[in-house]
């Protein structure tokens, strides 16, 4: 509006000149009673160069008080629902005169309530359409989680394992509960079978492999039972960030489809290739910046546009960096010198924002993916008797993505793993290893300190050294650490089996555990050897 009122001065000053160099007044009315022409100007005079009024023109009717020109440079100011502007008139570089044009913002202020009004109604569909997908998306995805968590502490409850959990789909979580039935169907068989066999034999006979094997079982399970809770609000993180990338894909879908059309139509031939270069240098990159990236690139690309006199460099520059338009920046200089640069490069940044939420979509179904895909690998129950070519670095990853929900309330994770090969082993069990190890060093922490992770090759065998912030383990009791059913725990929150069935797992695998521990600061070293005989 400002723009116009000021091209319309402008043209009419330009109008006005001759008559205020001759000294003729009728031209000059003559010339501002085509104002009458002009939606909203209420008021235009003109001046000469001494100030006085030299023509003037109400379209009301009604003369009324004005400012005074001041100066010979154009101003412009908003006051009381009109808009004031005034621009100097020049003949042969000599001031002539001045334009005064008041103009009047009330259809104006009219078109932003109706546009205001249409927004606010439009946004309250898209709440509610988001809502509604929401809430189905959930079900779909969080039902089955939420399932298996209540037969998971039924179980733990009542210890019966011939419950099962009902399968809803044949996808990644159809097939978790594929496993955590057959993992509940194998408990079930070996506890049958161990009655039986506790029937057949006297006490002395029991063998103490198998009754080592079903306890290691039964803290899998109860370590599961703990995961789970956490599982499905990590599986409901993804969710938010699918739900709210859809909302911004619909918006960019309603706006190609109906008004992309017409935008691309009026845009001149000469800048269509421009424009659409924009598009594709867009859409083929697809890298993810840190926030310090994101400052350095707006920082150069503001600096690129304000040498070639660009308007609103830096937002402009804010959209090139969301659209990762990085480089060669001045090959749209024909697109950001027009005066609708501004509309233009929203166009392409709602174009483009449709690759930008589905690569949200993509990387937040990713993340749920491997969280089903960590939660089926551990709750996982094989024969324990079959060595398997592992790469340990992968269980440890596994184990820390279940129990992400615990680490991002406040522990930062520090990984450094070397190069290892894939060893022999028994995963299954290394996995729980890992599994108590991590599980003590949370609890150590009380959710909050530094957690630091190590694997390297030592001679002849690979270490894990897992470090926490924690407390430490007082002097007297590091001797019992490893014994069977000792705990620092309160009681219902530790069973003190966890490091007696760690060490007996690295045993097998004929390595060993250490400990090192002073307030702040306790390490567990495990030793596996590389070469394991099959």
């Amino acid at each position: 509006m400002r723009n116009n009122a000021i091209i319309n001065a402008t043209l009419i000053g330009d109008y006005c000149t001759v008559p205020l160099v001759f000294d003729i007044k009728e031209n000059a009315v003559e010339t501002l009673k085509k104002i009458q022409n002009i939606p909203s100007v209420e008021v235009g005079v003109v001046y000469n160069d001494k100030n006085e009024i030299f023509a003037e023109f109400y379209k009301s009717g009604e003369k009324i008080d004005i400012p005074k020109p001041k100066g010979n440079s154009t101003w412009n100011k908003f006051e009381n629902d009109y808009l004031d502007v005034s621009h100097p008139i020049f003949f042969d570089k000599e001031l002539a005169g001045t334009i005064y044009l008041k103009v009047s913002t009330q259809k104006l202020t009219e078109r932003i309530q109706e546009h205001l009004l249409t927004m606010i109604g439009l946004l309250l569909f898209l709440i509610i359409l988001n809502y509604i997908i929401a809430t189905r998306l959930q079900k779909v995805l969080s039902e089955p989680i939420l399932n298996l968590t209540k037969a998971t502490k039924k179980i733990s409850e009542e210890g019966n394992y011939q419950l099962r959990v009902q399968k809803q789909g044949n996808d990644e979580i159809g097939v978790l509960v594929d496993e955590y039935n057959e993992m509940l169907n194998q408990i079930h068989e070996r506890e049958e079978a161990l009655k039986l066999r506790t029937n057949e034999l006297s006490e002395a006979l029991i063998d103490l492999e198998e009754t080592q094997e079903k306890l290691i079982n039964s803290e899998k399970l109860a370590a599961l039972g703990q995961l789970i809770s956490g599982v499905a609000h990590e599986i409901n993180t993804p969710l938010g960030a699918i739900n709210s990338s859809i909302g911004s894909i619909k918006k960019s879908l309603i706006f190609v489809l109906e008004s992309y059309p017409k935008f691309i139509n009026k845009l001149p031939i000469e800048l269509k290739n421009s424009f659409l270069n924009l598009l594709e240098e867009s859409f083929k990159n697809k890298k993810v910046l840190t926030s310090r990236e994101e400052r350095e690139f707006k920082k150069e690309i503001t600096i690129t546009l304000e040498k070639h006199k660009i308007e609103n460099a830096y937002t402009l520059a804010d959209s090139f960096v969301d659209m990762m338009v990085l480089d060669n920046v001045e090959d749209y200089l024909e697109l950001l010198k027009r005066d609708d640069a501004e509309q233009i490069i929203d166009v392409a940044y709602k174009i483009t924002g449709l690759q930008r939420s589905t690569f949200n979509v993509e990387f937040a179904a990713s993340k749920a993916s491997k969280v089903v895909y960590a939660l089926k690998n551990l709750s996982r129950i094989g024969s324990n008797e079959e060595l398997v070519l592992a790469n340990v670095c992968d269980g440890i990853d596994n184990v820390l993505i279940l129990y992400s929900n615990q680490i991002k309330q406040g522990i930062e994770v520090s990984k450094k793993y070397e190069e290892l090969p894939q060893i022999l082993c028994y995963s299954d069990e290394l996995n729980q290893v890992w599994t108590n190890i991590l599980h003590n060093a949370i609890y150590a922490m009380d959710l909050n300190g530094k957690l630091t992770i190590k694997a390297y090759k030592e001679k002849e065998h690979i270490v894990v050294a897992i470090t926490d912030s924690g407390k430490g383990i007082p002097k007297e009791e590091m001797d019992k650490i490893f014994n069977p059913f000792y705990t620092t725990k309160p009681i219902g929150e530790g069973t003190g089996l966890g490091l007696d069935i760690s060490k007996r797992i690295v045993e097998k695998h004929k390595g060993r555990i250490e400990v090192e521990s002073i307030p702040g600061k306790t390490t567990f070293k495990v030793y596996i050897p590389i070469k394991q005989e099959k």
